[in-house]
């Protein structure tokens, strides 16, 4: 599975323009200390060529690292910190989310040679955002959220640079963020249930398929992902009869932009919680899970639902205990699905070391 930090190469080509931009605008401090030192200029001119289609991927990485090599021959943090805004510029070629590594290293960059310029440096890279290469900016996890590449937990997510990308990203969204709900409302209290298992139903992905388009005429560009998710997405998987789909959405605190229309789709509100809200249809036979763009909960469930697909040992185990669970009364469906957590955690560490 592609990390979700790569973007596809259209949208690695847009957003290396924009990431050249904010390099070569500190690039002069590196050239003051080291002007026959051409490693950072070449690194951008690559980017460009990159960005503009005069070259593919292959190679590119290596720009990155004879980029940031070149720090070396400097002594002021400004100028080291230019010559890896140049290596970051060069690695979109590899993965789109070096630009905001780019963008973060020449803020700080610029910080570090006048203080106090580094706000305006972001302000500059913000205002300098063209709409498609905003658009594929947001199509990037939030930072720290995804550990698959460079937005993870390492160097751009600490000090001074995760600030800065932070910075970058709060301003990319639509408006700025809004504090989110902090309490769990469960719309109509809890509601007693008895789990019934049923053989895996073809019908299944049919399901899934007509809500997707349903969700998805609802939501339009709202809707950043759309995926079939828990057990009735396993083919051959028992499953108590409730179609689950996970969307991501842009801003989950922005409910006016998917909620009021999946209410006006049909769908009615069961769950708003903290980073999470769910839609259910009337007959509760499909669950629509609502996360913002880039929460690990969605790579957990897509997690799950791949190994489960692929592992018949684990497939099994998923089911027998789902089956030793059956009969029992509930007084909430949440606490049957918490009554699983531990079979499931298991199964996700397999999952993620077997990745």
């Amino acid at each position: 599975m592609l990390s979700p930090q790569s973007l596809s190469e259209a949208d690695r080509r847009l957003v290396a323009s924009w990431a050249t931009d904010c390099a070569e605008r500190v690039l002069p401090l590196f050239e003051a200390e080291a002007p026959d030192d051409d490693r950072p200029r070449d690194a951008i001119a690559r980017a460009r060529a990159f960005a503009a289609g005069d070259l593919d991927t292959a190679g590119e990485i290596r720009r990155r690292f004879v980029a940031n090599r070149a720090s070396q021959v400097v002594s002021s943090p400004a100028a080291k910190a230019a010559a890896w805004s140049a290596g970051q510029a060069a690695g979109v070629a590899h993965m789109g989310a070096h630009a905001l590594g780019a963008a973060a290293y020449a803020a700080k960059a610029a910080e570090l040679d006048r203080p106090g310029a580094g706000a305006a440096e972001i302000a500059w890279q913000l205002a300098h955002l063209s709409d498609p290469v905003r658009s594929a900016l947001r199509l990037l996890p939030a930072l720290g959220t995804d550990p698959s590449g460079p937005l993870g937990s390492g160097l751009l997510a600490s000090g001074a640079l995760g600030a800065n990308i932070r910075a970058l990203q709060d301003g990319l969204r639509r408006r700025p963020r809004h504090p989110d709900v902090t309490a769990l409302e469960l719309v109509g209290g809890p509601e007693p249930v008895r789990v019934e298992l049923h053989d895996a139903d073809p019908q299944w992905p049919e399901r899934y398929l007509e809500h997707r388009q349903r969700i998805l005429d609802a939501l339009g560009a709202s809707a950043v992902a759309i995926e079939h998710i828990g057990s009735t997405s396993v083919p051959g998987l028992a499953a108590k009869p409730i179609v689950d789909i996970v969307v991501a959405a842009e801003d989950i605190t922005a409910e006016e932009d998917y909620l009021d229309h999946l209410l006006t789709a049909g769908y009615v509100l069961r769950v708003r919680e903290p980073r999470h809200r769910m839609v259910r249809t009337p007959e509760r036979d499909v669950h629509v899970h609502l996360y913002e763009q880039g929460a690990p909960e969605i790579d957990e469930y897509l997690l799950l639902r791949d190994h489960l697909r692929s592992d018949a040992d684990d497939r099994a185990l998923y089911e027998r205990t789902k089956r030793e669970l059956l009969g029992r009364s509930w007084d909430d469906m949440n606490d049957y699905a918490d009554a699983k957590t531990e079979v499931i955690l298991a199964i996700k560490a397999r999952a993620a070391m077997s990745r």
